[in-house]
């Protein structure tokens, strides 16, 4: 079997959604700020957010998701990165926070278990965002990118909640 064209696929994949990752993986290392919501409640009472979505959190994952993006400008000498990179980046918070949306809506505490939600909201909001401004993303890539993030999302978030960065190991 020959794995070159699979890892090939899992390097693109990996080019174009690392700015994403990152912005969605960087806000865990904050442990409190003000809440984007500011403790406001949607019509049903509840909670529109939550504290789990700070506007600290929202900075530290833009300017460091977008840098990755400039890294990857320096590494791959082509500056389609940076635009890349602030883009998925502001579409995985988005993504992140419109997740944390639904959840409240059905709701989920901060904390609670939403399978794929969970672990998927960041890529189809850098998706979405990507698609927006023309960056094409094949369908191969796209599936390529959410077995990759299922994978590192379990092995990722173990890690964070023994390091205690996370109250909850999902």
């Amino acid at each position: 079997m020959n794995l070159s064209p699979i890892l090939t696929l899992i390097a693109e994949a990996l080019k174009i959604y690392l700015p994403a990752m990152v912005a969605n993986a960087t806000p865990v290392f904050l442990k409190q700020g003000k809440p984007l919501d500011l403790g406001a409640k949607f019509i049903d009472g509840k909670r529109v957010l939550g504290d789990g979505k700070t506007f600290e959190g929202l900075a530290i994952g833009l300017f460091f998701g977008t840098y990755s993006g400039i890294i990857e400008t320096l590494v791959f000498k082509n500056l389609v990165f940076i635009r890349i990179g602030l883009i998925a980046s502001i579409g995985a918070l988005l993504g992140d926070v419109s997740g944390s949306f639904i959840k409240r809506r059905l709701g989920l505490k901060r904390g609670d278990p939403a399978p794929i939600l969970d672990q998927l909201d960041f890529i189809y909001g850098a998706t979405l965002l990507l698609y927006l401004i023309g960056v094409t993303v094949t369908l191969e890539k796209f599936i390529a990118i959410q077995v990759i993030t299922l994978i590192l999302h379990i092995v990722t978030n173990r890690i964070a909640y023994v390091l205690k960065l996370k109250p909850v190991p999902w």
